[in-house]
């Protein structure tokens, strides 16, 4: 087999140890990875091939050295999709909360219908059922409002907040079914009826 002539010869191995992590940095110098988002880059790409080296300490110390500026956080990308979505989806819960707000004020004409369709007589409310279902409006209220707030807020920061109007919907819904229920065990009628089925 034939030698090729255009080949280069490997490199020479060095005779100096390998350096460990921070072995041969002068005392008290430490690294700072440059800052400047904008910064052009003033060595050339590296050379592959033959002539390839490291630049000599005269060319080295030639090179511009960027002024250090504060550390500037890295922004995150948020999909296009989110901030719709999350107004969408805040919008959707503005409905569903006044709806829930309102099926709390019905709450007693609901009970009366099912006194009737079940042949119980007339429903009477308890003395808390009013402040109950006012208490449950109020918290499905306020509910919609942090969850708007805290979304807003990651809005504004460019970050991404669909997720924060999906837990408010979950909150909202559970709060909603735990004071209906609530209004529910407070009447003994519809205790002692349910029970004897």
């Amino acid at each position: 087999m034939s030698e090729n002539p255009d080949s280069v010869p490997p490199p020479a191995a060095d005779p100096r140890p390998r350096p460990q992590y921070g072995e041969l940095a002068p005392e008290g110098w430490t690294w700072r990875p440059p800052q400047e988002e904008d910064r052009v880059e003033s060595a050339p790409a590296p050379i592959v091939g033959a002539g390839a080296g490291t630049p000599s300490r005269a060319e080295q110390s030639i090179a511009p050295v960027a002024p250090q500026r504060p550390h500037q956080p890295v922004r995150r990308i948020v999909p296009g999709w989110d901030r719709p979505l999350t107004i969408g989806l805040l919008a959707f819960g503005l409905l569903g909360t006044l709806y829930g707000a309102f099926s709390l004020g019905a709450l007693p004409d609901a009970m009366q219908l099912i006194y009737t369709q079940q042949g119980l007589g007339t429903y009477t409310p308890a003395a808390g059922l009013g402040p109950l279902t006012s208490v449950g409006a109020i918290a499905l209220v306020f509910v919609w409002l942090a969850a708007s707030a805290v979304s807003v807020r990651l809005l504004l920061r460019r970050r991404r907040a669909f997720y924060i109007p999906i837990i408010g919907g979950a909150v909202s819904i559970v709060a909603l079914f735990a004071f209906i229920l609530a209004a529910m065990l407070s009447d003994p009628t519809l205790i002692e009826f349910l029970s004897r089925q």
